[in-house]
């Protein structure tokens, strides 16, 4: 188990102990009734390969021992299938459990969850019928779970947390120039970044605008002086807090970017966008271009340009930053207008 992550008795649970929308579930479910089996085990991974769910069909005493397994098997497979799903012979199966087919879900760059079926000497061994229907539901789990990963709403909390954008941190003066500061380094920059471009050593308009009403009146009354928090656009966070040193009162001014993934979901019913341009959308949010959106949904990438193209065309924008201003929720660009 990784270091980090949570601790096997915290996360092991049986599948009726989730609700039945959850999409593992009926990924589960489905696959069960689908073929047969005596017993099975099921992780699911996030983008880190961190486990965050580990469920069983019943109750294993060493559940410890049984994870262990599971992640070597985890290891074996991926190194035979290096670009994608596959459905194979397990070792995982422990006593009484004679016979196992593992499930991948999987693409080339990423392993979203393992599903292994058991089962024991009176059930029989896996027919090539059953192994090739198997097969079928590993390609179709494999695409529904790279499908939601893209915009996910659920998960731990902490790895959403680690997902958020490290804050800004800016330090002005009286005149709002801004005298030092550390903006974390951004190796893919994408429209949010260009939307809060510094203007020279000034803070963008609406930035500055938000911190002198929350800053309004430190330097004439020190009673005033508190930190605050604001959020000017949708999923934009401004704190400010007084700082005090050799050169006199200075403004600190933290700002957080954090774009909740839901949001793509009121796009898809607000602009009537079909599922693959929802995950084109995603992809566009995360900074990709054209070409990285080409190879990550493996699309040429002239059908990628068409996806943008019709997703400008659909919220009525003129460029990529105003069609995500949109989608957040953030009001048009004045170059828009």
């Amino acid at each position: 188990m990784n270091q980090g992550e949570p601790h096997v008795k915290d996360i092991a649970r049986t599948v009726v102990d989730l609700p039945a929308t959850d999409r593992s579930r009926a990924l589960i479910e489905t696959t069960v009734d689908l073929v047969p089996c005596t017993q099975w085990a099921f992780v699911r991974y996030v983008e880190s390969d961190a486990i965050c769910e580990f469920l069983v069909s019943e109750r294993f005493r060493d559940v410890e021992s049984l994870l262990q397994l599971l992640q070597e098997e985890r290891t074996r497979q991926r190194r035979e299938a290096r670009s994608g799903p596959r459905t194979a012979a397990t070792l995982v199966p422990v006593a009484p459990y004679a016979y196992g087919v593992t499930l991948l879900f999987a693409d080339r760059r990423a392993t979203y969850a393992m599903l292994v079926c058991m089962r024991d000497e009176s059930a029989g061994p896996y027919s090539s019928t059953e192994i090739q229907a198997l097969w079928s539901a590993t390609l179709g789990g494999s695409d529904m779970l790279g499908r939601l990963r893209i915009f996910d709403v659920d998960g731990d909390p902490t790895s959403h947390a680690l997902e958020r954008a490290l804050p800004a941190l800016y330090v002005v003066n009286k005149e709002m120039r801004i005298e030092s500061f550390w903006d974390p380094h951004d190796e893919h920059p994408n429209a949010m970044s260009a939307l809060l471009r510094l203007e020279g050593d000034r803070l963008p308009p609406i930035i500055e605008k938000t911190v002198r009403a929350m800053t309004e009146g430190w330097f004439s009354a020190p009673e005033r002086r508190a930190a605050h928090i604001a959020m000017p656009l949708p999923f934009l966070i401004v704190r400010t807090v007084p700082m005090d040193g050799a050169a006199g009162l200075r403004i600190g001014v933290l700002i957080e970017r954090y774009q909740p993934r839901n949001s793509l979901m009121w796009a898809a019913s607000k602009y009537s966008i079909s599922d693959r341009e929802l995950e084109v959308l995603g992809l566009l949010l995360k900074g990709e271009s054209s070409a990285e959106i080409a190879e990550h949904l493996s699309i040429a990438e002239s059908t990628a340009h068409d996806h943008v193209k019709r997703l400008l065309a659909k919220t009525e924008s003129r460029n990529r930053a105003g069609m995500i201003a949109k989608i957040l929720g953030w009001r048009a660009d004045r170059r828009e207008r």
